[in-house]
């Protein structure tokens, strides 16, 4: 009886992604697509575990070749490769952020399968089509730059071009970071929604006050200054190595900085629209505003401020 209605679910599941990775082709539905593909394997995987979802995996990568293209074949490993992981995390009972931590690294794996299988199979070099609409970004902004301040020589801005180009070329690993944390975040969000309401689950992702990272962030973070700060030859691997951790944990810490303004503006009952504009404000103005919340992070982390603040 399990095993039948596993088939069952399994083939409804694959019926499911076969009708959303269609509606993927269309534009207007393809970003929607992009977040909710991952939500049939996390469902599947939850309830039956990682080898039935490897294999409604595999069937939905022959079917979609088959009526499709090879061209899906990339969509479904990130979609199947970030479901599986949310999936297998939720079937084991781990918090949200523990889940939500392991469908990132998910979904970052699925990106990786998906770039070699298009450099190697499909011809298609990934990182040339990033470049190439970096390069129409940089220069659509040189060209605003060029209309505000006229002074500028055409050697100048050729320079501040190809620096812009480089640096966002070398942040491609942290990109990829922030786009699958995302992912995860909004597919995750979306099955929490969906097995409360069909299976009278309590899933919820805890207050954004409670979010906390371990104390090694801090020396992950110091190691990343020091490494930026020795001054290896600029586009040398430990280069772009250091520029890539520098900025990931940097995120993270900034994170933890204003989790801590949500948590002291909850002890200390303030209004929640005082947290939620100093994060507009951080989005709007970075430049300032997102080292002063960074280095509230680190102490936070380090003094361990929450503790005090009780």
């Amino acid at each position: 009886m399990n095993q039948s209605k596993k088939v069952a679910e399994g083939a409804m599941m694959i019926a499911i992604l076969m009708v959303m990775l269609v509606a993927s082709m269309l534009p207007v539905l393809s970003l929607i697509t992009i977040i909710t593909l991952p939500v049939p394997f996390i469902f599947y995987v939850k309830r039956h575990g990682m080898k039935a979802g490897l294999i409604m995996t595999l069937a939905v990568a022959i079917i979609s070749t088959l009526l499709m293209s090879l061209i899906m074949l990339p969509i479904v490993f990130v979609a199947a490769a970030g479901g599986i992981f949310v999936g297998y995390a939720m079937s084991k009972g781990n918090t949200a952020y523990e889940t939500l931590a392991q469908g990132t690294f998910g979904f970052l794996v699925g990106m990786l399968l998906a770039f070699v299988f298009s450099q190697t199979l499909m011809d298609v070099n990934i990182v040339t089509e990033y470049r190439n609409m970096v390069e129409e970004s940089v220069n659509m902004s040189a060209s605003m730059v060029e209309s505000v301040n006229p002074s500028l020589n055409e050697e100048e801005l050729e320079a501040l071009q190809e620096t812009q180009i480089n640096l966002f070329q070398q942040l491609i690993p942290t990109f990829m970071v922030v786009l699958a944390l995302i992912i995860a975040f909004l597919s995750q969000w979306i099955t929490y929604k969906l097995l409360n309401r069909i299976e009278k689950e309590k899933f919820s992702f805890p207050p954004f006050r409670q979010l906390q990272f371990p104390s090694s962030v801090i020396w992950l973070y110091l190691l990343a200054l020091i490494l930026s700060l020795i001054g290896f030859e600029e586009g040398s691997t430990m280069d772009f190595g250091a520029q890539n951790l520098l900025m990931i944990v940097g995120m993270a810490l900034s994170l933890q900085g204003l989790s801590f303004v949500f948590y002291f503006s909850y002890i200390k009952k303030i209004s929640k629209a005082v947290p939620i504009l100093i994060v507009v404000a951080t989005i709007l103005f970075p430049g300032f505003l997102l080292y002063f919340v960074r280095i509230l992070g680190i102490i936070d982390i380090g003094f361990r401020l929450r503790e005090r603040l009780k």
